[in-house]
């Protein structure tokens, strides 16, 4: 067999397994199987698959089509172009998020003054760590609530920066000592309703990283309240919420004290990440 042939195979199944990407998550399976690039892969399509890679990918196939997201069969995902390690203990980082870590760097480039900057709910510290090796200068710390999210936090800022970065264990800044310039979060944000929907139907994804309360916007409110107290006169908050959340923050962030509240919209068009500042 080619690896063509079980490609195209590889796509029948997902495809029957009602995979909402068949032939891409083919690719990926069958370009993990044989330890090689997706470049490399597509330039070998007339070469055969040995029986070796062929049952590899076929357990592969079968993990996909039980409902693993290709990043957890994988242990790992790309963001930012840097590899990070995620299982089933930690959201799979997402493009949006990229939106953030870019708003973040145009922040941060715009007011060279900021050194320290602070990411809570960090989970596989993808915006922590992508902000520290983007601008090696500054002083980046993070937290997270959930104890087993420390272990892979730890592993993928060694993997991916050669140290580990401060990391603390908290209820988001409760326990997070110090004032920041600069607090990143993508913190949960879907209805608890939904979240409960989706565990229904087998979602992978750790149910309380994504539970945002009866409307989704309860621990961010949270947060805004807390990073009154955390940051410093014309430092700046940036969360990544939904895009029906943005008016309801707004006016939490005003009430606390924030001013120059912005909202960033996502490759889509969608309003993705609210950024404000704050002014004592």
């Amino acid at each position: 067999m080619t690896v063509q042939y079980v490609l195209k195979e590889g796509q029948s199944i997902l495809f029957y397994a009602e995979v909402e990407t068949p032939m891409l998550d083919a690719m990926i399976l069958l370009s993990e199987a044989r330890e090689e690039s997706k470049e490399k892969l597509l330039s070998s399509l007339p070469e055969a698959v040995s029986e070796k890679d062929y049952l590899r990918y076929r357990r592969l196939l079968d993990l996909r089509c039980s409902g693993q997201p290709v990043s957890y069969i994988r242990r790992r995902k790309e963001f930012y172009s840097l590899d990070f390690y995620v299982d089933e203990r930690v959201l799979v980082p997402r493009p949006d998020t990229e939106i953030l870590v870019e708003e973040a760097l145009n922040t941060l480039h715009e007011m060279p003054l900021i050194r320290r900057l602070h990411d809570a709910c960090t989970g596989s510290g993808c915006i922590a760590i992508t902000l520290k090796h983007e601008l090696p200068e500054l002083e980046i710390t993070a937290s997270d609530k959930f104890p087993e999210v420390e272990e892979i936090f730890y592993l993928n800022s060694t993997k991916n920066l050669s140290f580990p970065l401060t990391f603390y264990l908290s209820d988001l800044l409760e326990d997070v000592p110090g004032n920041y310039d600069l607090i990143t979060a993508n913190p949960p944000y879907l209805k608890d309703t939904d979240v409960e929907n989706m565990k229904k139907i087998g979602w992978p994804e750790p149910e309380l990283a994504l539970k945002g309360g009866l409307d989704g916007t309860t621990v961010a409110k949270r947060l805004i309240e807390q990073s009154v107290q955390k940051l410093y006169s014309g430092g700046f908050l940036l969360l990544e919420a939904a895009p029906d959340q943005m008016k309801d923050l707004m006016g939490a962030a005003e009430s606390a004290g924030f001013r120059e509240i912005s909202i960033i919209k996502d490759l889509a068009g969608r309003e993705r990440v609210f950024k404000a500042r704050m002014h004592y």
